[in-house]
């Protein structure tokens, strides 16, 4: 799964740069805050609703003109629980951060399925993202990195919400798939859809449904690096974390 990730010095311009077969607006909104431990977004205090945090990542979604960048809620809020983190039969909450894909005959949980069947495909940004090796006794949490791209395009599904406030806003669920050799190494069992290349970008927002799912594989051993970092990365919202030298130079 993917269940914290990390936008270091990410440029609106240097992403579109990189990612050079996507189609850029005119205008680019303000570059995406740095944080380096982005959980999904939670209730402070769960008896209390307004102690909800809300947690974004920076996401391109197709648009008519333009492949539009904009800030995403993480986790997908799902339209039964419009505005709300989801909850099961029992009131407790639900996990909707990640959206697994399945085998047939439906590619992902019904949750999931409206946003599939429209379409409605993200690419979700991220420098880094973290796992927690689940072999031992405290995990020991580890940031996964690209050794061949400056940032990594995770495929994403969303859909649009609207919060108790009235505002509108985005949402979305990393797509996960089975792990590689090198996410088996640091014990975990799944793995966030990367998507490789800029052409593989361009092909998860524009292509056909064939062509989509034939992009959610496990990533390449020799791109992929990982590194352990502090336990203080587990706290969420800690951006007090002192982490390695080579995840500081990654800017």
């Amino acid at each position: 799964m993917c269940g914290k990730a990390a936008v270091s010095h990410l440029s609106w311009a240097e992403v579109y740069a990189y990612a050079s077969a996507l189609k850029a607006p005119s205008e680019l909104p303000e570059d995406p805050e740095s944080r380096i431990n982005i959980s999904p977004s939670r209730l402070r205090r769960k008896s209390e609703p307004d102690s909800m945090v809300w947690e974004t990542l920076p996401v391109i979604y197709p648009g008519e003109d333009a492949d539009t960048p904009a800030e995403a809620i993480w986790p997908f809020i799902p339209a039964y629980s419009e505005g709300r983190l989801p909850t099961n039969k029992q009131g407790r909450l639900i996990s909707t951060a990640n959206a697994r894909l399945r085998d047939e005959p439906r590619p992902f949980a019904p949750t999931f399925m409206g946003s599939w069947g429209a379409d409605f495909r993200v690419l979700v940004l991220v420098s880094w993202f973290y796992e927690f090796d689940s072999r031992v006794k405290p995990q020991v949490p580890y940031a996964v990195f690209p050794m061949d791209a400056p940032f990594w395009m995770m495929a994403g599904l969303a859909r649009r919400t609207r919060l108790p406030d009235g505002s509108g806003h985005l949402t979305m669920a990393i797509i996960t798939v089975d792990p590689n050799e090198v996410l088996k190494s640091v014990g975990h069992h799944r793995s966030p859809a990367l998507l490789r290349n800029p052409d593989e970008a361009a092909q998860w927002l524009h292509g056909d449904k064939t062509e989509a799912l034939a992009l959610l594989r496990p990533h390449a051993n020799d791109t992929m690096g990982v590194e352990a970092v502090p336990m203080g990365i587990k706290i969420p919202g800690n951006q007090q974390v002192d982490m390695p030298a080579d995840l500081r130079r990654r800017k």
